[in-house]
C-alpha cells in the first residue's frame, strides 16, 4: 500500500487505478505506514470531536448542528451552577453570605464566563490547551465558591464532582485522575483553613479527607465510561472505513473486469475481421499457384528457374493457408467456451481415419487399432477431430516414411488416443512447456507454435489432458484423454 498525502488527502493505491480516502476516513481506521491496524493514543479533545471518530458522527443523521448542540449542554449546566449560586447567596442560611461582596464578585465574573463560554462551546474543546484552561477555571471557581460559603460546611463542594465529570469529557483518563486528585488537595486545604471558628476540627479533617477520596473514585468511574465510548467509537469507525474500502475494492474489480470485456470484445472483432478478409484471397491464391505447379511439373526441367520459383510460390501459399487455419483455431479457443456443445454417436475407428484423411495420410501410412472393436461414443466430434487431426499431421510430417500408429481405447467414461511416430522427438524435459504459445521444438523451430497450443486448449475445454513422452527406441508418443458419454 502506497500513501499520497496531497491537498488534505490520503491517497491511497491499491492496485490500480487509484483510490482515495479522506483523512479523517484514514486516520479513523488507525492505520499506521505499515498498512496494519494500529493502536493510537487517547485523545485529550472529546471523542465527539476528535478527527477518529467525525466519519461516525458526520453523516446524514448526526450532523455539525447536532454537535453544537451537544456541546451546548454543558455550558448549560455552568449557566445553571451560576444561577444556583446566586440564589443560594440570597436565600440560603446567613452563613453563606459571610463573604458576600467575594460572593458577588464571583457572580459576575462567573455570569461573564458562562455566557461566553455558551456563546461559543467550541472554545473548551478546541485544542489541548483550551480544554486545560477551561478545566482550571471550572475548578478554582468551584473552589472559590466552596471558599466563601462556608468552607467544609458547605453545600456547594457538590460542584467539584461537576468539574471532575465535565473533566472527564474533555481530557484523558489519566489527566482526568489528575484533576480530581488535584481538586482533593485544595479542597483539602480550603476545609482545614477558611472558617475554622464556625466548625469543628474533627468536622473539617472528616470533610477535608471524605469528600477527596469520592472525587477520585468520580474520576475513575466517568473517565473509564468515556475511555469505553471513545474506544467503541473508534472500533465503529474502523468498521465503516473497512466496509467503505471492501465496497471501493468491489466497484474496481467490477469495473476493471467491464474493460476487460470490453478489451476481449474487441480483440475477437479484429481476429474475426482478419479470418473473413484474408482467408478467401489466400485460399484463391493457393488453388491458383498448386494448379500451375500440376500444370507445368511434368514439362519443366528440375533446374528450371521458374520451376523452382514457382514451387516456392506454392509453398507459400500452403504456409499462409495453414496459418488461417490455426488463427480460425485461435478465434475458437479464445471463445468463453471451447466446446460446440454438439455431441453425436460416432464410431471410434471411422472418426480416427477420417481424422487421418483430413491430415492427409494414405491408409498406408496410417494404423489406427481399437479396443474393443467396434466401440462407439457420445463426444464433441469436431473438437476432437481438429486436435487428433492436428496430432496425426505433426506424426506424419516427422515420421521419416514410417507409418504412424494410432492406438484408440475406449474404457468408462473415458477415450484414451495414443499417437505414435518414428521421429526425432524432443527431449523429456521439453515435454512440460511444448503445449505453451509460441513455443517450437525440434524440426518445427522457427514456426508459429501455436499447433500444440491450440490442441491443449482444447483438449482442457473438454476437461480432457495432452501428455507427450519420448518413445523407446526413437520418436514421440502423445497420449490423448478426454471424458466421453
Amino acid at each position: 500500500m502506497v500513501i499520497d498525502k496531497h491537498q488534505n488527502e490520503f491517497v491511497v493505491l491499491h492496485g490500480s487505478p487509484r483510490r482515495k480516502m479522506t483523512k479523517s476516513l484514514y486516520e479513523a481506521t488507525g492505520r499506521g505506514a505499515g498498512g496494519s491496524i494500529v493502536e493510537a493514543p487517547m485523545s485529550t479533545v472529546p471523542w465527539w470531536r476528535s478527527v477518529r471518530s467525525s466519519t461516525i458522527l458526520q453523516t446524514d443523521t448526526f450532523r455539525e448542528k447536532d454537535i453544537r448542540i451537544v456541546e451546548r449542554v454543558p455550558a448549560s449546566v455552568r449557566i445553571g451552577v451560576v444561577m444556583s449560586v446566586g440564589l443560594l447567596l440570597a436565600l440560603g442560611p446567613d452563613s453563606v453570605r459571610h463573604h458576600l461582596a467575594i460572593g458577588l464578585v464571583w457572580l459576575a465574573v462567573g455570569s461573564i464566563y458562562a455566557l461566553i463560554v455558551f456563546w461559543d462551546p467550541s472554545i473548551e474543546l478546541r485544542s489541548i490547551r483550551s480544554a486545560s484552561v477551561v478545566t482550571g477555571l471550572d475548578s478554582v471557581l468551584s473552589l472559590a465558591v466552596i471558599t466563601f460559603t462556608g468552607g467544609a460546611s458547605s453545600v456547594a463542594v457538590s460542584l467539584l464532582f461537576l468539574v471532575i465529570a465535565a473533566a472527564a469529557m474533555r481530557l484523558s483518563f489519566v489527566a482526568t485522575v489528575a484533576v480530581s486528585m488535584a481538586l482533593g488537595g485544595a479542597y483539602f486545604l480550603v476545609a482545614m483553613l477558611m472558617d475554622a471558628d464556625q466548625t469543628s476540627s474533627a468536622i473539617r479533617m472528616q470533610s477535608g479527607l471524605w469528600w477527596p477520596v469520592y472525587l477520585v473514585f468520580t474520576a475513575a468511574l466517568t473517565g473509564g465510561f468515556a475511555l469505553l465510548t471513545e474506544r467503541a467509537t473508534r472500533a465503529h469507525s474502523a468498521a465503516r472505513a473497512q466496509a467503505i474500502a471492501e465496497r471501493a475494492a468491489a466497484e474496481e474489480e467490477r469495473d476493471l473486469r467491464a474493460r476487460l470485456l470490453k478489451s476481449y470484445e474487441a480483440q475477437e472483432t479484429g481476429l474475426h475481421v482478419i479470418l473473413h478478409e484474408f482467408r478467401t484471397p489466400i485460399a484463391s491464391l493457393k488453388a491458383l499457384t498448386d494448379n500451375l505447379v500440376e500444370r507445368t511439373g511434368t514439362a519443366a526441367a528440375e533446374d528450371d528457374d521458374s520451376w523452382t520459383s514457382l514451387r516456392l510460390l506454392a509453398a507459400h501459399a500452403g504456409h499462409l493457408s495453414s496459418m488461417m487455419d490455426a488463427l480460425g483455431d485461435v478465434a475458437a479457443s479464445r471463445r468463453p467456451t471451447f466446446s460446440t456443445g454438439r455431441r453425436r454417436v460416432v464410431d471410434i475407428k471411422e472418426f480416427l481415419y477420417a481424422a487421418g484423411d483430413a491430415a492427409g495420410l494414405a491408409d498406408s501410412e496410417l494404423q489406427i487399432t481399437v479396443t474393443p472393436p467396434g466401440a462407439q461414443s457420445r463426444l464433441d466430434a469436431q473438437l476432437l477431430r481438429r486436435v487428433i487431426t492436428n496430432l496425426v499431421e505433426n506424426a506424419g510430417r516427422h515420421s521419416r516414411g514410417t507409418p504412424v500408429e494410432v492406438v484408440a481405447r475406449l474404457g468408462r467414461g473415458q477415450l484414451r488416443v495414443m499417437i505414435l511416430d518414428r521421429g526425432p522427438g524432443f527431449p523429456a524435459e521439453l515435454a512440460p512447456i511444448v503445449t505453451e504459445r509460441f513455443v517450437s521444438v525440434g524440426e518445427r523451430r522457427g514456426t508459429a507454435g501455436l499447433g500444440l497450443w491450440i490442441a491443449d486448449q482444447i483438449v482442457q475445454s473438454l476437461d480432457g489432458r495432452i501428455r507427450f513422452r519420448p518413445r523407446s527406441g526413437g520418436g514421440l508418443v502423445v497420449c490423448l484423454e478426454v471424458p466421453v458419454d
